[in-house]
């Protein structure tokens, strides 16, 4: 594990998102706890607010050892060093730097 702090400066849209995730949440988990039960549409709201705060932090997916991702296992932070990144080995390189 990596033992170091992480600090991002979050912008008002980025903390308004955040908000947004933060009531998506409580409202949900107040109906799910009241009914005793979850609707389709709470669920559909988790998954698009998870998504946005993937793409807003840039978690990733963890790789094995043979650098493949393993999307199913909890996500991990960009600069872990299991960190997996998509590349696009039909876009040429700019120089040896860009590895």
């Amino acid at each position: 594990m990596v033992n170091k702090k992480l600090k991002t400066e979050l912008s008002r849209d980025d903390m308004q998102e955040l908000l947004e995730l933060y009531n998506t949440l409580d409202q949900g988990i107040d109906n799910i706890v009241e009914c005793l039960d979850v609707d389709l549409s709470t669920l559909r709201e988790f998954r698009e607010k998870v998504h946005s705060l993937r793409e807003m932090f840039n978690f990733r997916a963890p790789m094995d050892d043979d650098g493949r991702p393993m999307h199913w296992r909890k996500s991990v932070l960009p600069d872990a060093p299991n960190a997996w990144f998509y590349e696009d080995l039909d876009t040429p390189k700019l120089c040896e730097c860009d590895d």
